[in-house]
Protein backbone atom coordinates (compact mmCIF):
# COMPACT_ATOMS: atom_id res chain seq x y z
CA UNK A 1 0.00 0.00 0.00
CA UNK A 2 1.46 3.35 -1.00
CA UNK A 3 0.97 6.62 0.88
CA UNK A 4 -1.81 7.91 -1.37
CA UNK A 5 -3.80 4.72 -0.87
CA UNK A 6 -3.37 5.07 2.89
CA UNK A 7 -4.55 8.69 2.74
CA UNK A 8 -7.79 7.58 1.09
CA UNK A 9 -8.37 5.07 3.88
CA UNK A 10 -7.62 7.12 6.99
CA UNK A 11 -6.29 10.32 8.48
CA UNK A 12 -2.59 9.58 8.47
CA UNK A 13 -0.68 10.42 11.65
CA UNK A 14 2.64 12.24 11.52
CA UNK A 15 4.97 11.99 14.49
CA UNK A 16 5.70 14.69 17.07
CA UNK A 17 8.71 16.89 17.65
CA UNK A 18 12.22 15.51 17.33
CA UNK A 19 14.23 18.60 18.28
CA UNK A 20 12.38 19.79 21.36
CA UNK A 21 11.97 16.24 22.60
CA UNK A 22 15.69 15.55 22.31
CA UNK A 23 16.41 18.80 24.15
CA UNK A 24 13.90 17.86 26.86
CA UNK A 25 15.87 14.66 27.34
CA UNK A 26 19.07 16.57 28.01
CA UNK A 27 20.73 16.82 24.61
CA UNK A 28 22.33 20.08 23.53
CA UNK A 29 24.18 21.63 20.64
CA UNK A 30 23.78 20.43 17.06
CA UNK A 31 21.07 17.81 17.48
CA UNK A 32 21.75 16.46 13.99
CA UNK A 33 25.19 15.42 15.25
CA UNK A 34 23.37 12.80 17.34
CA UNK A 35 22.67 10.94 14.09
CA UNK A 36 26.36 10.18 13.95
CA UNK A 37 27.35 10.12 17.62
CA UNK A 38 24.26 8.70 19.36
CA UNK A 39 22.25 6.86 16.71
CA UNK A 40 20.55 4.62 19.28
CA UNK A 41 19.11 7.68 21.04
CA UNK A 42 17.56 8.96 17.83
CA UNK A 43 16.34 5.52 16.75
CA UNK A 44 14.76 4.93 20.15
CA UNK A 45 12.75 8.16 19.87
CA UNK A 46 11.59 7.20 16.37
CA UNK A 47 10.42 3.89 17.79
CA UNK A 48 8.52 5.62 20.57
CA UNK A 49 6.57 7.58 17.98
CA UNK A 50 5.93 4.45 15.94
CA UNK A 51 4.66 2.63 19.03
CA UNK A 52 2.43 5.63 19.74
CA UNK A 53 0.74 5.19 16.37
CA UNK A 54 2.62 7.43 13.95
CA UNK A 55 2.26 6.37 10.32
CA UNK A 56 4.99 8.78 9.22
CA UNK A 57 8.16 9.53 11.17
CA UNK A 58 10.37 12.50 10.36
CA UNK A 59 14.14 12.37 10.24
CA UNK A 60 16.27 14.25 12.75
CA UNK A 61 17.49 16.58 10.00
CA UNK A 62 15.47 19.81 10.15
CA UNK A 63 18.70 21.75 10.68
CA UNK A 64 21.00 19.45 8.71
CA UNK A 65 21.56 22.01 5.96
CA UNK A 66 24.99 23.62 5.70
CA UNK A 67 23.73 27.11 6.63
CA UNK A 68 22.23 25.90 9.90
CA UNK A 69 25.20 23.65 10.68
CA UNK A 70 27.69 26.48 10.18
CA UNK A 71 27.08 27.69 13.75
CA UNK A 72 28.62 24.44 14.97
CA UNK A 73 31.41 24.22 12.41
CA UNK A 74 29.68 21.28 10.72
CA UNK A 75 28.71 22.85 7.40
CA UNK A 76 30.79 20.29 5.51
CA UNK A 77 28.87 17.41 7.08
CA UNK A 78 25.39 18.19 5.73
CA UNK A 79 25.15 15.27 3.31
CA UNK A 80 26.48 12.73 5.80
CA UNK A 81 24.29 13.83 8.70
CA UNK A 82 21.22 13.79 6.45
CA UNK A 83 22.03 10.37 5.03
CA UNK A 84 22.74 8.82 8.42
CA UNK A 85 19.61 10.44 9.86
CA UNK A 86 17.56 8.89 7.07
CA UNK A 87 19.12 5.47 7.59
CA UNK A 88 18.30 5.57 11.31
CA UNK A 89 14.65 6.42 10.65
CA UNK A 90 14.37 3.74 7.95
CA UNK A 91 15.72 1.11 10.37
CA UNK A 92 13.10 2.09 12.91
CA UNK A 93 10.34 2.12 10.30
CA UNK A 94 11.22 -1.34 9.04
CA UNK A 95 10.71 -2.79 12.51
CA UNK A 96 7.08 -1.64 12.58
CA UNK A 97 5.88 -1.47 8.98
CA UNK A 98 3.55 -4.24 7.78
CA UNK A 99 1.41 -4.81 4.71
CA UNK A 100 -1.73 -3.86 6.61
CA UNK A 101 -0.13 -1.03 8.56
CA UNK A 102 2.64 0.49 6.43
CA UNK A 103 4.91 3.15 7.89
CA UNK A 104 6.81 5.85 6.04
CA UNK A 105 9.86 8.06 6.58
CA UNK A 106 9.72 11.76 5.74
CA UNK A 107 13.04 13.45 5.17
CA UNK A 108 12.79 16.73 7.09
CA UNK A 109 14.18 19.79 5.30
CA UNK A 110 14.02 23.01 7.32
CA UNK A 111 13.98 26.66 6.17
CA UNK A 112 17.76 27.14 6.58
CA UNK A 113 18.94 30.44 8.11
CA UNK A 114 18.33 32.51 4.98
CA UNK A 115 15.23 33.75 3.19
CA UNK A 116 16.44 34.17 -0.36
CA UNK A 117 13.89 36.93 -1.04
CA UNK A 118 15.57 39.12 1.59
CA UNK A 119 19.13 37.84 1.99
CA UNK A 120 21.94 39.81 0.37
CA UNK A 121 24.75 37.45 1.34
CA UNK A 122 23.79 34.33 -0.59
CA UNK A 123 22.91 33.66 -4.21
CA UNK A 124 20.16 31.39 -5.48
CA UNK A 125 22.81 29.06 -6.88
CA UNK A 126 24.45 28.79 -3.45
CA UNK A 127 21.11 28.14 -1.76
CA UNK A 128 20.37 25.47 -4.37
CA UNK A 129 23.60 23.70 -3.45
CA UNK A 130 22.69 23.88 0.25
CA UNK A 131 19.35 22.19 -0.43
CA UNK A 132 20.91 19.72 -2.85
CA UNK A 133 23.33 18.42 -0.22
CA UNK A 134 20.72 17.72 2.44
CA UNK A 135 18.09 16.35 0.05
CA UNK A 136 20.56 14.05 -1.70
CA UNK A 137 21.62 12.70 1.70
CA UNK A 138 18.02 12.01 2.64
CA UNK A 139 17.23 10.30 -0.65
CA UNK A 140 20.40 8.21 -0.55
CA UNK A 141 19.50 7.24 3.02
CA UNK A 142 16.20 5.79 1.81
CA UNK A 143 13.42 8.22 2.83
CA UNK A 144 9.96 7.70 1.32
CA UNK A 145 9.16 11.38 0.91
CA UNK A 146 10.63 14.84 1.38
CA UNK A 147 9.05 17.22 3.91
CA UNK A 148 9.96 20.86 3.29
CA UNK A 149 8.78 22.22 6.61
CA UNK A 150 8.50 25.43 8.62
CA UNK A 151 8.74 27.25 5.29
CA UNK A 152 9.00 31.02 5.59
CA UNK A 153 9.81 32.09 2.04
CA UNK A 154 8.12 30.83 -1.11
CA UNK A 155 11.35 31.37 -3.04
CA UNK A 156 13.19 29.02 -0.69
CA UNK A 157 10.44 26.48 -1.24
CA UNK A 158 10.74 26.85 -5.00
CA UNK A 159 14.49 26.24 -4.88
CA UNK A 160 14.10 23.27 -2.51
CA UNK A 161 11.42 21.67 -4.68
CA UNK A 162 13.47 22.21 -7.84
CA UNK A 163 16.53 20.59 -6.27
CA UNK A 164 14.45 17.67 -5.02
CA UNK A 165 13.04 17.12 -8.49
CA UNK A 166 16.51 17.34 -10.00
CA UNK A 167 17.55 14.48 -7.73
CA UNK A 168 14.34 12.43 -7.97
CA UNK A 169 11.58 12.66 -10.55
CA UNK A 170 8.94 10.97 -8.45
CA UNK A 171 9.61 11.14 -4.71
CA UNK A 172 6.56 12.72 -2.99
CA UNK A 173 7.14 16.26 -1.69
CA UNK A 174 5.16 17.82 1.15
CA UNK A 175 5.42 21.56 1.76
CA UNK A 176 4.41 22.95 5.14
CA UNK A 177 4.53 26.66 5.87
CA UNK A 178 4.08 28.74 9.02
CA UNK A 179 1.12 31.03 9.56
CA UNK A 180 1.51 34.70 10.37
CA UNK A 181 -0.31 36.33 13.26
CA UNK A 182 -2.33 38.08 10.58
CA UNK A 183 -5.30 35.93 9.61
CA UNK A 184 -5.05 34.32 6.21
CA UNK A 185 -1.36 35.06 5.76
CA UNK A 186 1.81 33.02 6.02
CA UNK A 187 5.04 34.01 7.72
CA UNK A 188 6.44 36.10 4.86
CA UNK A 189 3.28 38.22 4.76
CA UNK A 190 1.77 36.70 1.63
CA UNK A 191 -1.78 35.47 1.60
CA UNK A 192 -2.22 31.71 1.62
CA UNK A 193 -3.45 31.91 -1.97
CA UNK A 194 -0.43 33.93 -3.10
CA UNK A 195 1.98 31.61 -1.33
CA UNK A 196 0.55 28.67 -3.26
CA UNK A 197 0.80 30.61 -6.51
CA UNK A 198 4.49 31.26 -5.87
CA UNK A 199 5.57 27.67 -5.23
CA UNK A 200 5.70 24.76 -7.74
CA UNK A 201 2.40 23.39 -6.45
CA UNK A 202 2.10 20.91 -9.31
CA UNK A 203 5.21 19.15 -7.95
CA UNK A 204 3.83 18.90 -4.41
CA UNK A 205 2.16 15.78 -3.07
CA UNK A 206 0.57 17.61 -0.12
CA UNK A 207 0.56 21.08 1.44
CA UNK A 208 -0.26 22.52 4.83
CA UNK A 209 0.87 24.25 7.99
CA UNK A 210 3.04 23.55 11.00
CA UNK A 211 4.55 25.21 14.06
CA UNK A 212 2.91 28.27 15.71
CA UNK A 213 -0.78 28.88 15.21
CA UNK A 214 -3.98 29.24 17.22
CA UNK A 215 -6.91 26.86 16.95
CA UNK A 216 -9.30 29.24 15.19
CA UNK A 217 -6.54 30.67 13.04
CA UNK A 218 -5.58 27.18 11.91
CA UNK A 219 -9.18 26.19 11.15
CA UNK A 220 -9.69 29.32 9.06
CA UNK A 221 -6.40 28.82 7.24
CA UNK A 222 -7.19 25.22 6.42
CA UNK A 223 -10.58 26.23 4.98
CA UNK A 224 -8.85 28.76 2.72
CA UNK A 225 -6.28 26.20 1.70
CA UNK A 226 -8.94 23.60 0.87
CA UNK A 227 -10.79 26.15 -1.25
CA UNK A 228 -7.85 26.70 -3.58
CA UNK A 229 -6.03 23.35 -3.58
CA UNK A 230 -7.14 19.79 -4.17
CA UNK A 231 -3.89 18.44 -2.78
CA UNK A 232 -3.90 16.38 0.43
CA UNK A 233 -3.72 18.70 3.44
CA UNK A 234 -1.40 18.39 6.43
CA UNK A 235 -1.42 20.19 9.79
CA UNK A 236 0.93 19.66 12.69
CA UNK A 237 0.84 22.54 15.17
CA UNK A 238 3.11 23.22 18.09
CA UNK A 239 1.87 23.30 21.66
CA UNK A 240 0.33 26.62 22.72
CA UNK A 241 2.54 26.53 25.79
CA UNK A 242 5.33 24.18 26.86
CA UNK A 243 3.28 22.19 29.36
CA UNK A 244 -0.03 22.17 27.50
CA UNK A 245 -2.09 19.15 28.52
CA UNK A 246 -2.31 16.36 25.99
CA UNK A 247 -6.11 16.36 25.97
CA UNK A 248 -6.20 20.11 25.29
CA UNK A 249 -3.88 19.69 22.30
CA UNK A 250 -5.90 16.81 20.86
CA UNK A 251 -9.25 18.56 21.41
CA UNK A 252 -7.96 21.59 19.52
CA UNK A 253 -7.48 19.42 16.42
CA UNK A 254 -10.58 17.24 16.70
CA UNK A 255 -13.05 19.71 15.11
CA UNK A 256 -10.85 19.88 12.02
CA UNK A 257 -10.60 16.09 11.81
CA UNK A 258 -14.30 15.65 12.50
CA UNK A 259 -15.13 18.09 9.72
CA UNK A 260 -13.19 16.08 7.15
CA UNK A 261 -10.62 18.81 6.63
CA UNK A 262 -7.36 16.88 7.01
CA UNK A 263 -5.41 14.06 5.44
CA UNK A 264 -2.31 14.16 7.67
CA UNK A 265 -2.20 15.32 11.28
CA UNK A 266 0.64 15.46 13.77
CA UNK A 267 2.55 17.62 16.21
CA UNK A 268 5.35 20.16 16.02
CA UNK A 269 7.43 21.86 18.75
CA UNK A 270 6.83 20.51 22.24
CA UNK A 271 4.76 17.48 21.25
CA UNK A 272 5.78 14.10 22.64
CA UNK A 273 4.97 10.43 22.02
CA UNK A 274 2.12 10.82 24.50
CA UNK A 275 0.57 13.59 22.42
CA UNK A 276 0.85 11.46 19.28
CA UNK A 277 -0.66 8.41 20.95
CA UNK A 278 -3.73 10.42 21.97
CA UNK A 279 -3.87 12.13 18.58
CA UNK A 280 -3.78 8.80 16.73
CA UNK A 281 -6.70 7.48 18.78
CA UNK A 282 -8.71 10.60 18.05
CA UNK A 283 -7.89 10.70 14.33
CA UNK A 284 -8.95 7.06 13.92
CA UNK A 285 -12.54 8.07 14.68
CA UNK A 286 -12.87 10.38 11.67
CA UNK A 287 -12.73 10.15 7.92
CA UNK A 288 -10.02 11.96 5.94
CA UNK A 289 -10.57 14.80 3.50
CA UNK A 290 -11.49 13.38 0.10
CA UNK A 291 -8.72 13.50 -2.47
CA UNK A 292 -8.57 12.62 -6.16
Amino acid sequence: MDLKQLLRRKIVVLDGAMGTELIARGHKGALEQLNREAATVVESLHEEYLKAGADIITTNTTCADALSLKEWGLEGDSYELARVGAEIAVRAKNKYSTTENPRFVAGAVGPTTRNISLANDITEMQLAEVYSQVVSGLIDGGVDLILIETAMDSENVRVAVEQTRRLSADIPIIVSTVLSRLEGRVANGATIEKFLENIPLEECFAVGFNCSMGDKQLEAALRRLAAVSKKPIVAYPALHQPQEATNRFVKSLEPICRGGGLNIVGGCCGTTPSHIEALAKMAARWRPRKIE
